[in-house]
This record gives C-alpha cells, sequence and structure tokens, in this order.
C-alpha cells in the first residue's frame, strides 16, 4: 500500500475506535502532567529554600552536584517513562486492530515487573545504538564551531578547506543516522508482539525489513509535520496523536506482512484461562 491507502485505513480504525483512542491519550497526557507538575513542585520547594541553581542551565554546566541531581533524576525517570511508553505502543496495537486493551492491560499489570525489566533492556539497546550512530556527526559538528571560533575574521585555506570538510561529513553522516534511526523503526512493533523475542534478532529483522523502505517511511513521517502548528492549541493533540499511533500501527503492520504475528494475544489467552 501507498502512504495515503495506510493513512485512509488507519482513518477508517480510528473512526471505528475512537473512543479508546481518545481514552488512551488522556492516559497519556495525565502521565506527562504528572511529570510536569512533579518538577515544578521541586522547583517551587528548591526556590524557597534558595536552591535556584539546580533548576538553572548555568548551574547545570558548572555545578558538579546540580550534574548529579539531574543524573539521578534521569535514572529514576528514565525507566518509568520506558516502560509506560511501550506499555502506551503495546495498547495502540489492540486499538488499531479492534481487539479488547483492557484484557492486554490486565495481563501487563499482573506481570509488571517482567514486562519493564523488558522495555527497560530494550530501550537501552536501541538508544545506545542510536547514541553511537549519532557520535561521528556531534564530532563533525564540533569540527564546525571550533574551527568557526577559532579562525577569526578570516580563515587561512587550510582551515577553510577542514570547515568544508567537517561540513560535508557532518552532513553526510546525518544522513547515515537519520536512515539508520528508520531501519530500527519496526523493533518495538517486534517486540511489542513477541516480548518473549531476543533483542538483537528483532533489531536485525527491523533492518532486513526496512532495507527498500526508508523513503516511504520517512514520507510517512514528514506527512504529519503539517499538524506540529496546531499542537500550540494544545487541543488537536487529542485528535492527531491518537491519529498518528494508529498510522504507525498499520504501517507497521504492512511492512512486517507474515512477520506480524502477535504471540503476546496468544500468551493473554494462556493466562486468563488459567488465572480464572
Amino acid at each position: 500500500m501507498t502512504v495515503e491507502q495506510i493513512k485512509i485505513k488507519a482513518r477508517h480504525r480510528f473512526r471505528d475506535n475512537g473512543g479508546n483512542s481518545f481514552s488512551m491519550t488522556i492516559f497519556v497526557a495525565s502521565i506527562l502532567f504528572f511529570i510536569y507538575a512533579f518538577f515544578m513542585s521541586i522547583k517551587i520547594i528548591f526556590d524557597q529554600v534558595g536552591w535556584e541553581k539546580y533548576f538553572t542551565l548555568k548551574g547545570l554546566r558548572s555545578e558538579p552536584d546540580v550534574m548529579i541531581f539531574w543524573l539521578l533524576q534521569a535514572v529514576i525517570l528514565l525507566p518509568l517513562l520506558s516502560t509506560e511508553w511501550w506499555t502506551v505502543s503495546r495498547l495502540y496495537i489492540d486499538i488499531a486492530k479492534g481487539s479488547d486493551f483492557v484484557e492486554t492491560k490486565k495481563y501487563l499489570n499482573a506481570h509488571a515487573f517482567a514486562y519493564a525489566r523488558k522495555a527497560i533492556e530494550v530501550s537501552l539497546a536501541v538508544g545506545i545504538r542510536k547514541i553511537l550512530m549519532f557520535l561521528p556527526a556531534v564530532g563533525g559538528a564540533f569540527g564546525v564551531y571550533y574551527i568557526i571560533n577559532s579562525g577569526g575574521e578570516q580563515l587561512s585555506s587550510p582551515k577553510l578547506l577542514l570547515l568544508m570538510l567537517c561540513i560535508g561529513f557532518t552532513g553526510v553522516w546525518t544522513g547515515l543516522f537519520i536512515r539508520y534511526i528508520i531501519s530500527l523503526s519496526m523493533t518495538p512493533f517486534i517486540m511489542c508482539l513477541n516480548p518473549r523475542a531476543k533483542i538483537s534478532k528483532a533489531i536485525d529483522l527491523s533492518k532486513r525489513l526496512m532495507d527498500g523502505n526508508h523513503m516511504k517511511y520517512l514520507m510517512f513521517m514528514l506527512s504529519f509535520a503539517k499538524f506540529v502548528p496546531l499542537f500550540l492549541l494544545v487541543q488537536p493533540i487529542f485528535i492527531v496523536y491518537p491519529y498518528f499511533k494508529i498510522c504507525q500501527v498499520t504501517m507497521a503492520e504492512e511492512i512486517l506482512g507474515d512477520y506480524w504475528q502477535d504471540k503476546m494475544a496468544a500468551s493473554i489467552r494462556r493466562w486468563r484461562r488459567y488465572s480464572l
């Protein structure tokens, strides 16, 4: 199917499951609001006791204790966010397919520790690969910044040549980085469908399935760029976000083809039968 055909199919699914889509978006918004309220509460308390530096960029760059504070926050928060993100991704698969996601949520709650551990492992495996792939582009960008700031008013011919090389390298590697991210885009769906799959095999399968589909997936993602200005109004998020997630599931279903095998559904049925 073309991108437009995928979006048409997703619109039919969204229309048939609008209530569940909306409730799931409310769930996601409540998580984000809770995190925002939590950090704002800490900020207010810190401001009252004179610890304003913990919420300033200057303090983050120069104060070791501020760096440690935010590192600890990340260590605590990222695993929680990873687990919730994978849970929402799994539930949107059920919503897009018209299945009862309540049973899936009960199953995930009953196996919360094992599922959270798997979600964190997958997030780390994918995240570390992305960071390592992005580092050369960061190095090239730093080279551009350093040459420009150390060259004064005019750049010598060798520095100008080096600058052009750094710019070219950064641009090319950024393109490779985007391609690599797209190559990993099916990994979440593979793992959500079969949490017992090996992470390395899921990543390899995603790369193999995305071969030849990079431009299609990029065009699919860019087609939603027109909705970004609407987010300033806040309310359209509650329509655009669930529609986007259902479109993602529909796209993944198209790309995975015969590999779309929902083994978690079978696990849920077994769990329900033996838990009665």
